[in-house]
């Protein structure tokens, strides 16, 4: 009696519930990947700007100009970086369930 209400009721509710901790999980990794890839571009774009400012006559040399140009260009590597971790995750677990 118990072996068929395991069988019967527990095992596929089981199987359900797996299936959409599946789908959630790989929903959450899709927006991540999505605003890691936003924050890099927006990153890449704030570098630029301020490398092309720091390249000015009127600002070339600032010290804390350089700091900042330095401090932006250490956290968009590490953005990449940290994209490129997700991304090869995410691609070594669909590998895996091909």
């Amino acid at each position: 009696m118990i072996e068929q209400v395991i069988i019967y009721f527990l095992f596929p509710l089981a199987l359900v519930a797996c299936g959409l901790l599946t789908w959630y999980i790989r929903k959450m990794l899709s927006i991540m990947e999505e605003q890691t890839t936003e924050l890099n571009e927006r990153f890449s774009v704030f570098h630029t700007f301020l490398e092309e400012t720091y390249n000015m006559d009127l600002f070339y040399g600032e010290p804390r100009l350089k700091e900042l140009l330095e401090l932006i260009k250490d956290f968009h590597e590490w953005t990449e970086e940290f994209q490129n971790r997700v991304i090869a995750e995410e691609n070594d677990r669909t590998e895996e369930t091909n």
